[in-house]
């Protein structure tokens, strides 16, 4: 079997079924839109193979060199993809700069001082740089999850197997026709191997983000877009745990005043919005690090961790008067809604149930005292 024909099965259908399955899974999860430039590069991928069986068939140079660009231009799909989930910034300045003198090269050593040996290594560089911008995007973090860190062992021998490439070229020496077809199939079986590597870890990354992505959404209240009981306690209980070095953590919880009555008088879409707008109140108050959550009903509660907890009374009433300002603009009429907040620092041993219950105490001292104010436990 001529090695062109393994390039036009193998390669191409390989490629096309990844793609395929790719695009399957995206139209599924489109919230994970790296998941589309994953399946766009494998669809590159099998156009581009299929263009090297028609180039090899024809002996057409022109031909060649166009696969040679939906090669590179696969590679760097990859690259974007992987740099899109972990929502950052593709390199595509450095991406280009690679690919254009990496295909300015192989243009002049195609068609005007035709050489194999220097195409071919300058092709397989090109990839394996490439290769190893994405092993840095994966890298950046420093705590890489299993799933990462399979990706980037499989990244990694993709781009030794790029590098290893020229040396099989240059160990078998000049033979004309014969040569080169015994060249083009190790790449075909090889490129095949890197494929389907590569295919692995995307796909176990793909199911470790849909699987985290589930978890997630069973953490956080609909509604709000806080965090609910379930996601909070575990957080908050991780912040209590770490050393405080004299600067507590601090819980605030908050209750809507009169919620019930205003949902009795103007209904639940009503209460739906003020539920909604006090939680955007807390979000802009709040700093990045605290832990927020709605408990269940008109209940919120804040989680301050260690060095923050002295802003707590501050944070506390920020946020009731933003929002007794807000509150005429999301209820019309005669509905006024208000806040009351109970604070409590942590002590040495707190457990998340003592400190929540403190907190308590002093937000039902904040609805004794008249509401629409806030109270600390000492």
């Amino acid at each position: 079997m001529n090695y062109y024909i393994v390039i036009g099965l193998l390669n191409t259908s390989m490629s096309a079924i990844f793609g395929a399955a790719l695009f399957a899974i995206w139209r599924q999860n489109r919230r994970y839109p790296y998941i589309a430039a994953f399946s766009i590069s494998y669809a590159v991928r099998s156009i581009c193979f299929g263009i090297f069986y028609f180039a090899f068939a024809l002996e057409n140079p022109v031909i060649r060199f166009s696969a040679n660009i939906f090669l590179m231009l696969a590679m760097l799909l990859l690259s974007v993809g992987l740099s899109r989930r972990r929502n950052q910034r593709p390199r595509y300045v450095p991406l280009g700069i690679i690919a254009a003198l990496s295909l300015a090269f192989l243009f002049y050593k195609q068609f005007v001082d035709a050489n194999l040996l220097a195409r071919v290594i300058v092709l397989n560089f090109g990839l394996a740089t490439v290769g190893f911008l994405m092993l840095s995007d994966v890298g950046r973090s420093g705590k890489r999850t299993p799933v990462e860190q399979v990706l980037f062992g499989l990244t990694l021998v993709s781009c030794v197997g790029f590098l290893l490439r020229p040396l099989f070229l240059i160990a078998s020496g000049p033979d004309g026709q014969r040569f080169e077809g015994s060249y083009w199939l190790v790449v075909s079986i090889s490129d095949a191997l890197i494929c389907a590597m590569t295919a692995v870890g995307i796909f176990a990354v793909i199911a470790n983000d849909v699987m985290d992505g589930i978890r997630s959404e069973a953490e956080i209240d609909a509604l709000s877009g806080l965090l609910n009981r379930r996601g909070f306690e575990p957080r908050a209980l991780d912040a209590l745990t770490r050393p405080t070095h004299g600067m507590p953590a601090a819980i605030i919880l908050s209750d809507l005043d009169h919620f019930k009555s205003i949902n009795d008088r103007f209904g639940h879409g009503c209460g739906d919005r003020i539920i909604r707008g006090f939680a955007e109140v807390l979000k802009e108050q709040a700093s990045s690090d605290a832990i927020m959550a709605r408990l269940g009903g008109e209940e919120f509660a804040i989680l301050l961790p260690p060095g923050k907890g002295f802003t707590a009374q501050r944070l506390a009433e920020e946020a009731r008067a933003a929002f007794k300002e807000m509150a005429p603009r999301i209820v019309a009429g005669a509905a006024t809604p208000t806040a009351s907040f109970g604070i409590a620092l942590a002590r040495e041993h707190d457990s998340i149930e003592t400190l929540m219950e403190r907190a308590d105490r002093a937000l039902y001292q904040a609805k004794g005292d008249g509401r629409d104010c806030v109270r600390v436990m000492e």
